[in-house]
């Protein structure tokens, strides 16, 4: 089973768009005491070097009762900050200022809802429907309700299912849970967890302690799903079923989304790390030896900075549905990186705002040095 596991999201580029940037702390290194030194360059270069790098900031948000809590330990959100409640009477909402917003609903989204959101990009909220097993009697009700949602907010939302989700990560089914409800799979009817009144009704036997022992592990939501499971499959065993009841929570879906919206975001600092090193570039003054210009210059002329300049090309808002077909930022091989660069000259041959013009051509022009060095080394 794939679970989430403790999560910061620290930024730091895969290894296919950068690493951890060695080349970048060599070029601080050299210009703080190698030959041609320019300590005030080196401290600005610092200075860039961690805004790159500083973790990413997520806030996690909504209206009193929606599970911020429960979402942060389902997701193991180790560093994020669960804001006071939105909406509080008497109280002012709380200042929505990280890198990425997690704004949670559990039902249809209020006045109060739209107004945060609407000052919310799409890059930075994340918007979840949590206690989706409240909304209907099926999954599907829960999904209809997410697109009714998105549809009013103008923004993706996710159902999920917090609370069953800690559950799954913190427990596992015992053999006498799995007594419990293979008894009760194969006995009771099909209603008997539509309530935990029904579940737990003196009608159903003599095993109330167990009924109820089971209701509290795995919610009321975990144990009809467990019982149509063994109805289904009687013979499913205890790491099976956990898998089962840990996908029909929808948190991998929520995982997924917050990984690429993470890792969108921190490629977008890259293109503000290559700006900044183009102006202390430009600003460098050549007094007493110092090569700041130069050192930087070749820096920005290499392999690290080009990988750097193309991820956040790609990652830019404007331009990134271009390259939704990509399965990874760098091609395979000389041709697939000859194709990518015709098709973004093609791109760049249309009409397009300057910030979306400047994305491409960054795009353009690292996927024309890969060609050139994959080329040149007879790939």
């Amino acid at each position: 089973m794939t679970r989430t596991t403790a999560t910061s999201y620290s930024p730091g580029f895969a290894s296919e768009v950068g690493g951890s940037a060695p080349g970048l702390d060599q070029l601080i290194a050299t210009l703080r005491g190698g030959a041609g030194s320019d300590p005030a360059a080196a401290g600005q270069v610092a200075v860039a070097a961690t805004r790159l790098r500083r973790p990413l900031r997520i806030q996690v948000t909504g209206r009193a009762g929606t599970g911020k809590s429960t979402l942060i330990r389902a997701l193991a959100l180790i560093s994020a900050e669960e804001t006071e409640p939105v909406d509080q009477p008497g109280m002012t909402d709380p200042v929505l200022d990280g890198d990425l917003v997690i704004y949670l609903l559990s039902g249809a989204p209020q006045a109060a809802d739209r107004r945060i959101l609407d000052a919310l990009s799409r890059e930075r909220a994340l918007v979840v429907l949590n206690k989706a097993d409240a909304i209907g009697a099926r999954w599907a009700d829960a999904v209809v309700a997410a697109e009714s949602a998105a549809h009013a907010l103008d923004k993706p939302v996710r159902p999920v299912i917090a609370d069953l989700a800690v559950r799954t990560r913190t427990d596992t089914p015992v053999e006498r849970d799995m007594r419990t409800l293979r008894r009760h799979a194969a006995g009771g009817g099909p209603d008997l967890a539509l309530s935990p009144e029904l579940f737990l009704d003196h009608g159903a036997g003599a095993d109330i302690d167990d009924r109820r022992q089971v209701l509290d592990r795995w919610s009321l939501y975990g144990v009809g799903c467990a019982l149509t499971a063994l109805r289904h499959e009687p013979t499913l065993d205890p790491p099976r079923l956990l898998q089962l009841l840990h996908a029909v929570t929808g948190v991998d879906a929520v995982h997924r989304e917050l990984q690429a919206r993470c890792a969108q975001l921190t490629a977008v600092r890259g293109s503000e790390l290559i700006d900044e090193l183009e102006r202390i570039a430009a600003r460098a003054v050549p007094l007493g030896g110092g090569r700041a210009r130069d050192l930087i210059e070749d820096y920005l002329c290499g392999d690290e900075a080009n990988r750097i300049a193309l991820s956040s090309g790609l990652a830019h808002p404007a331009v990134r549905h271009l390259a939704a077909g990509y399965p990874t930022v760098l091609p395979a091989d000389a041709d697939t990186a000859l194709a990518r660069a015709e098709r973004w000259r093609a791109v760049l041959s249309g009409e397009m705002p300057p910030a979306a013009r400047r994305a491409a051509l960054r795009v353009h022009n690292g996927y024309v040095r890969i060609w050139d060095r994959m080329s040149s080394a007879g790939f």
